[in-house]
């Protein structure tokens, strides 16, 4: 099976950074939530193609909803968390309860950190993928996490990022939030379902 186009364009640019140099690239592969699964086999196709004997590229697949529920248990408040939301009679209190989730996230050692770890001694020429985002809604934006590890991290890194598409630059997370513009990331749209 053909790689599907826009993902030949990702490859490419992960391919072309560890051949010729400069900055890494920063990725977003824009999908529609509903297409989850068709994005999981989507990357695990693309990590096939960059481990290929003639392009040597490792890829590591970092799963954010591992690491969400990690965060969750390491802060040992799971429990009470689970209890609030479940207790929570209004939007206003389940607001609270995302609100003290994305503290836990904020908190050393935070979502960027766990991140970083997971790289850990990955070869030089590694590819992150972070993929099931969509466990960190309403709680914690990727926009953050991808600033972060910006500063921090000087490998290809492509996000898989469930959301809409508004305009060239909007991304409404989860296709619940309002707009965000202020990625700096390229935004690669996946094209129709298949």
């Amino acid at each position: 099976m053909p790689l599907r186009e826009e993902l030949r364009g990702i490859g490419g640019r992960i391919v072309n950074h560890f051949d010729t140099g400069g900055d890494a690239p920063f990725i977003i592969y824009q999908y529609l939530p509903d297409q989850e699964w068709f994005v999981r086999r989507d990357m695990r196709e693309l990590c096939l193609w960059l481990e290929a004997e003639t392009r040597r590229v490792a890829c590591v697949a970092i799963s954010l909803a591992d690491l969400f529920w990690r965060a969750l248990e390491d802060s040992g408040f799971l429990d009470e968390l689970v209890g609030q939301e479940r207790a929570a009679g209004s939007p206003e209190a389940l607001r609270d309860v995302y609100a003290a989730v994305g503290e836990i996230l904020r908190e050393p050692p935070t979502l960027p950190d766990r991140v970083i770890v997971e790289v850990g001694d990955c070869d030089e020429r590694t590819a992150v993928f972070l993929y099931r985002a969509g466990a960190l809604y309403p709680a914690y934006r990727t926009s953050t996490l991808l600033d972060d590890l910006r500063g921090r991290l000087s490998r290809p890194v492509t996000l898989m990022y469930p959301g809409r598409l508004v305009g060239e630059y909007g991304l409404s997370f989860m296709d619940r939030t309002e707009p965000t513009f202020g990625y700096r990331a390229l935004i690669v749209p996946r094209e129709a379902p298949s």
